[in-house]
């Protein structure tokens, strides 16, 4: 049977938290009614007496308690409630509901929220909640309002992502940093938004916002396009006869060996479309679908070990702050000399038409990046500019140059 004095009571006090008063925006506090019959279509209705009489006695006893009070004309059957905050009936109504104000509520999650050492983005991420948190603002679709255990597990898995080095399956990584392989998919949809919103917002699903950070739903591969022979345990792949590329499985890694590889320069290229497109003279291709995984690293050991220093190795991506970051951790993760490949400020102007204003988001990271990329990150951030890969043409990469 429903309670009607605590369904009352509960819906003056959260009428009460929502107001501008209790959120220390108004100076006076505001009064809050209710319409007994639109809240409860039975009450007045002939065919429920028992109804009528019910919710009259908890009406009548509260206004007796001095909690409420009836507004003018009010009559059995068609009354019209009002409360009108009072340090006293709020403090009374709390105790009597066992209900936590939501002020403190507030002060306990924010207290929660600030014990975590964050950087980078991560420390973006926290501030803003911070603030939403201490302004009464809705932190959806990143949190779960005052639920301290949804941020402990929030906040346990984007450390997980910051501190993850290595390619990881997505239900291994849930089982460690979570205690459950199930329990990371119940969280991915806040983790995908605070990416993309607070990362990268080039982002395009939940897959690209964790394989950015190493961790995948599904084996990895190696897209392969050029001159080579490769020897996998007994069998000799000839890459010279396939027609378009090659596929290798992560698997085939540990097993590879380089029998012969004929080129002057190793690109690695960002995107799928340019790299079906590119075609230079004497170029190995190798697609990173994106961010790169530790399978593209192993290979590119394996080619650097093969070839050594006898040739150039570039990187062809977007003109962004997400292409600089490959690039930039292309050269971190292996080791390997990289430089550049089209992405200079001749390709902005070139394709001006083409490009795209940047975001907030983009302006930040690509300052991390400036001191090494300084003239076309400073042509971008003058100009607001950035320029996807697959726009870029190939007419002059058909030419037998070797000039980047």
């Amino acid at each position: 049977m429903k309670n009607y004095r605590e369904d009352i009571l509960n819906n003056f006090i959260e009428r009460y938290e929502k107001s501008s008063y209790y959120k220390g925006k108004s100076l006076k506090p505001q009064k809050s009614s209710i319409v007994l019959h639109e809240r409860y279509p039975q009450y007045g209705q002939s065919r429920c007496p028992e109804v009528l009489e019910k919710i009259e006695d908890v009406v009548l006893q509260l206004e007796k308690e001095d909690l409420i009070q009836f507004a003018k004309g009010s009559i059995e059957g068609n009354r019209k409630l009002i409360f009108v905050p009072t340090e006293e009936r709020v403090s009374k109504i709390y105790q009597e509901l066992d209900r936590t104000p939501l002020k403190e509520k507030r002060n306990q999650y924010l207290n929660c929220l600030k014990m975590y050492e964050l950087d980078s983005f991560f420390k973006d991420f926290q501030i803003a909640m911070e603030e939403k948190v201490f302004n009464y603002e809705s932190v959806s679709p990143y949190l779960k309002v005052y639920d301290q255990e949804d941020l402990k597990n929030v906040m346990k898995i984007l450390q997980g992502m910051k501190n993850q080095e290595e390619e990881i399956s997505f239900r291994k990584f849930s089982e460690k940093v979570l205690g459950d392989t199930k329990k990371l998919e119940k969280y991915k949809n806040k983790i995908y938004h605070i990416i993309k919103d607070f990362y990268d917002d080039s982002i395009e699903n939940i897959d690209d916002a964790f394989e950015l950070f190493y961790i995948r739903k599904n084996p990895a591969y190696v897209y392969l396009k050029g001159s080579a022979i490769l020897q996998i345990n007994e069998q000799i792949i000839d890459l010279n006869e396939m027609n378009h590329y090659f596929v290798l499985p992560s698997s085939c890694i540990k097993d590879l060996k380089i029998k012969r590889m004929d080129a002057r320069q190793v690109m690695t290229v960002e995107n799928l479309t340019s790299f079906h497109d590119i075609s230079l003279k004497d170029t190995f291709f190798i697609f990173t679908n994106g961010f790169h995984n530790h399978v593209i690293e192993a290979f590119l050991e394996c080619v650097y070990d093969f070839l050594g220093e006898r040739v150039s190795y570039l990187h062809f991506g977007d003109i962004d702050a997400g292409g600089f970051h490959i690039y930039e951790s292309l050269i971190k993760k292996t080791q390997i000399p990289f430089q550049t490949y089209k992405m200079n400020v001749n390709m902005l102007k070139k394709y001006k038409a083409y490009t795209k204003p940047l975001t907030d988001n983009d302006r930040k990271r690509l300052l991390s990046f400036k001191d090494r990329h300084q003239e076309v990150i400073d042509y971008m951030l003058k100009h607001n500019v950035k320029l996807e890969q697959e726009i870029i043409g190939e007419e002059d990469e058909r030419k037998n140059t070797y000039t980047y």
